[in-house]
């Protein structure tokens, strides 16, 4: 039997005829799984390697078919996958960097002998990584979540626990502050069933007539105060021709609102942030440029990525679900969302929904 490119699958191997009859479509398939495979006789001798397992074990089976798994370097990665007990379950490990799950199956021929065993070695480095950046999301998140309602309750504490509060304008002041946390952590748990329901293909877009350009003036009007507050002067223009189309206008609406309270919240007091609303040929474009603390060009490719969260804004409170709702929504409505950004300058986000897609 030939190996894919390999020369040194020894022909003359004493395990090689109990595969000959294997056809050279069936072999080029296991040649190019996608996952590693080892076969080990029952005498212990490692009879085949596919060209996955050579990547993953960094050996080439030149070195070791044909040669009994005692007689292998014990420090090597196939003496340890070979040496691990996985047939019950599967082994997690580390090889070479990689993270490595291994598992033992017994081959069965057609007249019931067993052959051996078939190790299969599976990459799963990516997956343990967006594992990790879950888990670490859950107890980011669970931090955030809290904050928001202690404050909430310390509030509601000093108003319940003090009379006088409830009789002078500290009492305004403590529900300003609680309907602030409020619609804080209500945003945090919408972002967190978002998230679910785009992972479950639930997102339902309900389009009906929509004047997208006074749903952008009204998220302007809302989010001006907050920018104030801030210290942030801020600015919007929507050109009155943009025509009326068949849209979301809630999850447009909140598109528009994430993007703008991202430039608010990460733009420093006596920055600049400025909206715009226009028609680009067929495209309506909402445009949100900001002085604030910018995106470094390695990051930039990745912040629309699930959970993913710059270095640069450690310390700022955050889901890191925003900006990925805000691309499906505007893709849900056939449009895109891309950015401009220099690190410590400022950043542009510019959102294009179609009309044509969505006349009505």
């Amino acid at each position: 039997m030939e190996s894919s490119g390999n020369t040194g699958y020894a022909a003359d191997s004493a395990m090689a005829g109990r595969f000959a009859g294997v056809s050279g479509v069936a072999e080029s398939l296991v040649e190019n799984l996608s996952i590693g495979m080892v076969m080990v006789d029952n005498e212990g001798t490692i009879c085949y390697l596919n060209q996955m397992a050579e990547r993953i074990l960094q050996i080439s089976r030149q070195d070791v078919v044909g040669k009994r798994v005692y007689m292998l370097p014990l420090k090597t990665a196939i003496y340890k996958v070979l040496g691990e007990n996985c047939r019950d379950y599967p082994v997690e490990m580390n090889i070479h960097g990689l993270v490595v799950q291994a598992r033992a199956t017994s081959v069965i021929c057609r007249e019931g002998a067993c052959l051996g065993d078939m190790y299969e070695l599976r990459d799963i480095t990516a997956e343990r990584r967006e594992q990790r950046k879950s888990d670490e999301f859950v107890a980011s998140m669970t931090h955030d979540l809290k904050s928001p309602l202690t404050v909430m309750l310390g509030y509601l504490d000093a108003l319940v626990g003090d009379p006088k509060v409830l009789a002078g304008e500290r009492a305004a002041q403590c529900v300003a502050e609680i309907k602030r946390s409020g619609h804080r952590l209500q945003g945090m748990i919408e972002d967190i069933l978002d998230s679910y329901r785009l992972d479950a293909g639930l997102v339902e877009i309900r389009r009906e007539f929509c004047n997208i350009g006074k749903v952008l003036a009204e998220c302007c009007a809302d989010l001006a105060q907050d920018a104030e507050t801030h210290g942030i002067a801020f600015s919007c223009t929507v050109d009155p021709a943009i025509p009326i189309v068949k849209a979301d206008a809630k999850q447009i609406g909140r598109l528009f609102s994430n993007i703008i309270s991202n430039a608010i919240k990460f733009t420093p007091k006596s920055g600049e942030i400025k909206v715009s609303g226009f028609m680009d040929g067929t495209d309506i474009v909402m445009e949100v440029s900001d002085t604030g603390i910018g995106i470094p060009a390695k990051d930039q490719e990745r912040i629309f990525n699930k959970y993913f969260r710059s270095a640069k804004v450690k310390g700022y409170k955050g889901t890191g679900l925003g900006l990925t709702i805000c691309k499906a929504l505007a893709e849900e409505h056939g449009g895109s969302i891309e950015v401009a950004s220099s690190e410590g300058e400022g950043s542009c986000f510019r959102v294009r929904i179609p009309t044509e897609s969505q006349s009505p």
